[in-house]
């Protein structure tokens, strides 16, 4: 029944957006009534958390699977980098939650949630793996995966808000990944 209800959501947030997606509308998409969810989720706000755990854990998956194809590290940063662009739009309503796109006003900034904690602490370990040890200071390699996920977060919100037509998302995504390859470069002594 969960699943179902997740499902629900999700179906419900890929038509309409996320701001259309209630408990009587899901209830009604499963065919149940309202309390019935509420056995489940006690709010919509419940169903967005679940919805964003879901999200972070596919999305680790898929970036830990791109890292261990690639003994490089410079090889499994890029492929990283493909693996979150890929996940994005295989699961943009996943991508909303976690993001604070699509009309999701859940982020919580004060509440971080430890599979975000995993994202983040993967790539600052690539990356720290990435550069050299006079490159990579604690505060410099976060400030670093900052810009770098901002970066491939600019692009895919440009896409989502259509000021980047979908037709060029292929185009945007070698464009990003061709800018944080740049930016590696950069920041590595001449």
């Amino acid at each position: 029944m969960r699943r179902a209800i997740l499902g629900a959501a999700r179906e419900i947030a890929a038509q309409e957006g996320w701001q259309a997606v209630t408990i009587r509308r899901v209830a009604e998409k499963i065919e149940y009534s309202p309390p019935t969810i509420y056995e489940y989720f006690e709010s919509k706000e419940a169903i967005l958390e679940e919805e964003m755990h879901e999200g972070f854990r596919l999305l680790l998956s898929g970036l830990k699977a791109a890292r261990e194809a690639h003994p490089a590290p410079e090889d499994q940063f890029r492929a990283m980098g493909g693996a979150y662009w890929d996940f994005v739009w295989k699961h943009p309503e996943l991508y909303q939650v976690i993001s604070g796109l699509g009309g999701v006003n859940f982020c919580q900034p004060d509440r971080p949630h430890d599979e975000g904690k995993q994202v983040y602490g993967l790539f600052c370990e690539v990356l720290q793996s990435t550069l050299s040890p006079e490159e990579r200071p604690v505060e410099g390699l976060e400030d670093k995966v900052m810009v770098l996920w901002s970066l491939m977060h600019g692009f895919i919100a440009l896409i989502m808000a259509g000021r980047i037509p979908i037709e060029q998302r292929d185009r945007a995504r070698e464009i990003a990944l061709q800018a944080a390859a740049d930016l590696l470069r950069a920041w590595r002594p001449a």
